[in-house]
């Protein structure tokens, strides 16, 4: 049976039992202030997914900077961090980004500087409530700034990147609709696939489908007649369309180090920090020795091994390309001895022998061994998260 989540006008309420409909009054609009002023329409986001939680404060609004929220009560101060893998982190990531590809809305899960705007929606653990995901308000044209709403630990990027969404949405105006395949419809299934739809759908007041007239006509009615809400056309027209992603990662290879000697049997590692503006995401990873491909994959880091391969000069160049096709390289060149011969004076590492870490070993250095692809004579098992 799927699970099912109701979002119950800004909460998310997660069930087991999919009969069950449960309904809560409307979500109030944001509070007037007297110097706010409506989003300049066509003016990109930020969206910060915060996976790593942290501590809250009351009484200085809802600014995301500080941690800042009126709910602070509400999670007793605190909001733990998701504790799921590497690839759940990514696919819920992935999942965000692609639903709102159309906008210019770049979703990140750095925390951006203090001088840069953006919306913060809190993943992790919200402690013992019975919601997914909470909002402060529904903020017609996006007047309150650096909004902070949150979400409940999904481990399935379905429902983990829809709540995030709809949250995220409130705080930009948008209501619910009676929609079930439209990102803001109050029920999440994870059979049931949702998007941001260009298309005028009634919007709701509860899980009981009531039709309502809407509280931010401002922008509905620029799209939809009265009590209808286009969210596509909504979310393009506050922050304009797509940003392409034209900056290249870098690579550094980090291991082996340039020049250095290795004597049979070894295992070699090859790895490297890789760093982009949209960490993390999955990089096309090509190693090539000479000519000859060597090894091929999608990774969302490099961290391959090189076991037992044979003696001799070995100059290897590594290239990577983020998911816009953007390039990076570095290279690096070492020598691998046979086995028996002795490694130069300034290499020796008689310490090695000392390391009680267990493991496999790499002058020293504890390794794990992983299941191997042996290409062309090189051997590289993967010892990070690959795509699904």
């Amino acid at each position: 049976m799927l699970a099912l989540v109701s979002v119950l006008a800004g909460m998310a309420v997660a069930s087991e039992d999919v009969d069950r409909s449960v309904w809560t009054p409307p979500l109030a609009p944001a509070p007037l202030v007297a110097d706010g002023e409506p989003r300049r329409a066509g003016t990109p986001e930020i969206l910060y997914v915060n996976f790593d939680g942290g501590v809250l404060h009351s009484g200085c609004g809802n600014e995301a900077h500080y941690n800042c929220s009126t709910l602070a009560n509400t999670f007793d101060g605190y909001v733990g961090p998701f504790t799921g893998n590497d690839t759940q982190r990514i696919s819920i990531l992935q999942a965000t980004r692609k639903a709102v590809a159309d906008f210019g809305i770049r979703v990140v899960v750095e925390r951006p500087p203090m001088d840069v705007p953006y919306t913060m929606v809190m993943y992790g653990d919200l402690g013992p409530q019975s919601f997914a995901g909470l909002a402060p308000y529904i903020d017609c044209e996006d007047v309150h700034k650096n909004d902070t709403s949150f979400c409940a630990a999904f481990d399935t990027s379905n429902t983990g990147s829809t709540v995030i969404l709809q949250e995220a949405a409130h705080t930009w105006g948008l209501e619910h609709v009676d929609e079930e395949f439209d990102v803001m419809n109050p029920f999440k299934s994870s059979g049931i696939h949702q998007n941001f739809l260009d298309q005028c759908e009634p919007i709701v007041a509860n899980t009981d489908l009531q039709p309502t007239p809407g509280s931010c006509n401002i922008v509905h009615t620029r799209f939809c007649d009265t009590g209808h809400q286009n969210s596509w056309q909504e979310l393009l027209y506050l922050f304009g369309g797509p940003i392409p992603d034209t900056t290249a990662p870098t690579l550094d290879l980090t291991s082996p180090i340039d020049g250095e000697t290795f004597v049979l049997p070894t295992t070699i590692p090859l790895s490297g920090d890789i760093s982009d503006d949209l960490d993390p995401q999955f990089y096309h990873i090509e190693v090539f020795r000479g000519d000859q491909l060597a090894y091929e994959g999608d990774e969302i880091g490099l961290d391959l091994l090189l076991e037992n391969p044979p003696a001799g000069d070995y100059e290897l160049r590594v290239v990577i390309s983020d998911e816009a096709g953007n390039l990076a390289e570095d290279t690096v060149a070492f020598a691998i001895l046979a086995e028996g011969s002795e490694l130069p004076d300034d290499e020796d590492e008689p310490a090695a022998d000392d390391d009680e870490s267990g493991g496999c070993r790499v002058n020293g250095r504890g390794r794990q061994r992983w299941a191997l692809l042996a290409v062309l004579g090189l051997a590289w098992p993967r010892r990070r998260t690959t795509r699904p």
